[in-house]
């Protein structure tokens, strides 16, 4: 472990913050920042999702350090400062959706050897959502998960039988990419420059809220190297397989509180619902009037959101 860059200038987050790198199992280099209470109620562990990095968490994690909460966030491998896995670092790529466990285990060690405040629980977004179901089957030992739009399917299309016709060109147009060993490269039409970067407020999918849109933005535009542009079809690949089989598991014991946008254009609701209604200590909450990252919304609605969480947590 040796210290690691955090762009304080940016984070709008709580202070003394630390970053600092680790090594997986597997020889890849990844960053996690901490902000450590000792006379915390516990630690939030946070799961960002895909094309985000730590210092896009600093309003939230403020938020959380108010309620009484330490936090420990990740940049996974192939985003943020961690190692990126192609020679174009903007492609977001992952050769197997479970290799993300191997950045999730390294995680934990390093909680446990800093003995972070107990009990933990987990906020996991979006792609991060499908990450943390993944290690709740595995045994991630936190007392309670809350969910963020997670991704158990990705939407591809608004209607949904368009939706379906594009799931089925790419599970079976991959082995045409595979073969001539162009899987690694971006998704056709996808963006291959920063989303961030170039969209305007009025045309997002992120958020609402202008004053949050201005923020991630210029986030993206002082520090270019934390962004990524789209994905690689390998990524698309891998991840609506596990999308796939997240679907057919029998959901934890863990107590899950789970957000959700009825206008979420980037994430399946029908698959959370259909998670969520198996799930035995969970509740579903859609969120009106919101986009995609229901944690960066305006100041009522994130009121009312972590009104619901500080109820649940406690």
């Amino acid at each position: 472990m040796s210290s690691a860059p955090l762009y304080e200038d940016i984070l709008e987050g709580p202070l003394n913050g630390q970053a600092e790198w680790l090594e997986t199992k597997d020889k890849f280099k990844i960053r996690v920042a901490h902000w450590n209470q000792s006379k915390s109620k516990g630690t939030i562990i946070l799961f960002p999702g895909r094309n985000e990095y730590i210092e896009k968490y600093g309003r939230t994690c403020k938020i959380l350090q108010k309620m009484g909460y330490g936090s420990l966030i990740v940049d996974w491998r192939g985003q943020g400062l961690s190692d990126r896995l192609l020679k174009n670092k903007l492609i977001g790529h992952i050769d197997e959706f479970e290799d993300y466990q191997n950045d999730v285990d390294e995680l934990i060690k390093f909680a446990n050897k800093k003995e972070f405040k107990k009990p933990w629980h987990l906020i996991g977004h979006s792609m991060g959502g499908a990450i943390g179901l993944r290690a709740l089957l595995n045994g991630l030992p936190v007392k309670k998960v809350i969910f963020s739009s997670p991704m158990w399917d990705i939407k591809m299309h608004p209607n949904s039988i368009f939706d379906k016709l594009l799931h089925f060109y790419i599970k079976k147009s991959y082995i045409f990419y595979k073969i001539r060993k162009k899987e690694n490269g971006f998704v056709p039409s996808t963006n291959k420059t920063p989303y961030l970067g170039t969209e305007n407020f009025e045309k997002n999918t992120l958020t609402t809220d202008q004053n949050y849109f201005i923020y991630l933005k210029n986030q993206i535009l002082k520090y270019p190297n934390l962004a990524l542009a789209g994905p690689s079809i390998k990524w698309v690949h891998t991840a609506l397989n596990e999308c796939k089989n997240l679907q057919k598991i029998v959901p934890p014991k863990t107590p899950c509180l789970t957000f959700c946008s009825k206008n979420d254009k980037i994430v399946n609701n029908v698959a959370i619902e259909k998670i969520m209604r198996k799930w035995p200590k969970g509740k579903l909450t859609y969120i009106n009037d919101a986009e995609h990252e229901v944690l960066m919304e305006n100041d009522d609605l994130l009121k009312m959101i972590y009104s619901d969480i500080d109820e649940f947590l406690n």
